[in-house]
């Protein structure tokens, strides 16, 4: 493969680094005093609002400064539902019933989390799924695919997954322990292999969007 045809790793390093240091500034300048000063749905649109400008922006910008031979899937493509991908189903339903088995295991039973409030619908069902998966896979595993094999791309951008909820964890009050960071990013980093793969096995976002907001708001209810 040509290196007019992929987009130079350290093109990729600089775009991963801008938007981690990006992310980081928006949780410590923005994100944290929103959470200081609102409360309930005034809160939850704002966090919402700017994680959908932010990453979707990013996306978009990185995608659009691709040329189209440096991708593996088209953008207007990867938008396209994959109806006829059968692994997509049997992922998500596998997903459904190992989480609703360990929760039920672990609580005798199926309960809602006591800290559980309606607006997590919207930061933990509708925006993170979408926008986690469009820079992730739609854009990093997409190019990354066009430069290395299936199973070198797909740690990459799973490393690089895990590695951006950082910022997140630095700026979360009480402080993480140091078993939860570890415990956090190996979760993560293995979610993230699954989505990698179903995104490059279906050529779509779709399958990826829908098991990544099944898996959180699943998580955030019953946990």
């Amino acid at each position: 493969m040509t290196a007019t045809h992929t987009v130079s790793a350290k093109r990729l390093v600089v775009q991963f680094i801008s938007f981690w240091l990006l992310w980081f500034i928006v949780q410590i300048g923005l994100n944290q005093p929103i959470q200081r000063h609102f409360a309930g749905w005034s809160q939850e649109i704002l966090l919402d609002l700017i994680k959908l400008i932010v990453w979707l922006g990013a996306a978009w910008w990185f995608l659009h400064q691709t040329p189209a031979q440096q991708l593996t899937v088209p953008n207007s493509q990867q938008w396209r539902v994959a109806w006829r991908f059968t692994a997509g189903y049997l992922v998500f339903g596998a997903v459904v019933v190992y989480l609703l088995f360990q929760f039920w295991l672990a609580h005798h039973g199926l309960r809602i989390a006591h800290g559980f409030i309606p607006e997590y619908w919207g930061r933990y069902f509708l925006v993170v799924g979408i926008t986690e998966e469009f820079v992730f896979r739609g854009y990093f595993l997409n190019v990354l695919l066009k430069k290395t094999s299936l199973t070198t791309a797909n740690v990459l951008q799973a490393i690089a997954f895990a590695s951006l909820h950082i910022p997140r964890y630095l700026t979360t009050v009480p402080a993480m322990s140091l078993t939860s960071w570890i415990g956090n990013l190996i979760s993560v980093f293995a979610l993230g292999l699954l989505f990698g793969w179903l995104y490059a096995c279906s050529h779509s976002l779709w399958p990826g969007i829908v098991t990544h907001m099944t898996w959180d708001i699943l998580v955030t209810l019953f946990a």
